[in-house]
């Protein structure tokens, strides 16, 4: 079964109220992007947990902040974005890869965050690695298969289709999440096209499971809801 929503974000603490009450449809809940603007909520993430859940919005994952999943840091920040994630009954949560220099020597570090935290909850929670190219990222979408680490797979950061369609055909049982949007030369996230739709299809016709969040630049939000609707009812 197929779980759609909406990627839905906040920067304060203020825009809680206004972002997740009276919606209508599911979302995945991204948290501030960057530490600077998230530092000032970690806090009050419990609280924001038990708002949200008062609104009885439905959540289908987390989007974590932006911050290196390879140092001992993650342990402590991570930890309160798993606990946030339990609270709102989430088990999925997805990273960032950040960009590193020794790539043998942060992969290392960054499997064995993600044993601790296996160890710690039992399995309870998955984090999923977001694709994102580029020579530094820890992992990148081959290395992610590689080691065999839950993805999200976002339409927009892989600009060839032909290694989308790689990845949805050979790895499709280890991908959980799929951020749909369209890409031009200059620009990622804008509205579905017609290769989203292509690849729906086949996420459709091939009885796979997991959530299709369309996220889209702040312009195009308007249509967000619409373009979901439209993706229901074709597919």
């Amino acid at each position: 079964m197929i779980n759609f929503g909406i990627r839905q974000s906040f920067d304060k603490i203020e825009q809680v109220e206004d972002r997740y009450s009276g919606l209508s449809i599911s979302i995945e809940l991204a948290l501030p992007y960057y530490w600077d603007i998230y530092e000032p909520v970690r806090v009050h993430l419990p609280s924001i947990a038990q708002k949200i859940k008062s609104y009885g919005t439905k959540v289908l994952g987390i989007h974590a902040v932006q911050a290196p999943i390879t140092d001992e840091k993650f342990k402590e920040w991570g930890k309160e974005i798993v606990d946030f994630a339990m609270a709102l009954k989430v088990k999925n949560i997805t990273l960032h890869p950040n960009n590193v220099n020794d790539k043998v020597t942060a992969q290392k570090r960054a499997l064995q965050n993600f044993e601790y935290f296996s160890n710690l909850y039992n399995d309870e929670i998955i984090f999923c690695i977001e694709t994102f190219e580029g020579k530094r990222r820890v992992f990148n979408p081959d290395e992610t298969a590689a080691f065999n680490l839950p993805m999200t797979l976002d339409t927009s950061h892989i600009r060839n289709n032909e290694k989308i369609w790689s990845l949805l055909k050979n790895y499709k049982e280890n991908i959980l999440n799929v951020h749909l949007s369209g890409r031009d030369k200059s620009s990622q996230h804008l509205p579905i096209d017609a290769f989203c739709k292509e690849v729906l299809g086949y996420l459709v016709k091939n009885n796979w499971k997991g959530n299709v969040i369309l996220e889209y630049l702040f312009e195009f939000h308007d249509q967000l809801i619409n373009d979901l609707e439209l993706l229901k009812m074709l597919y």
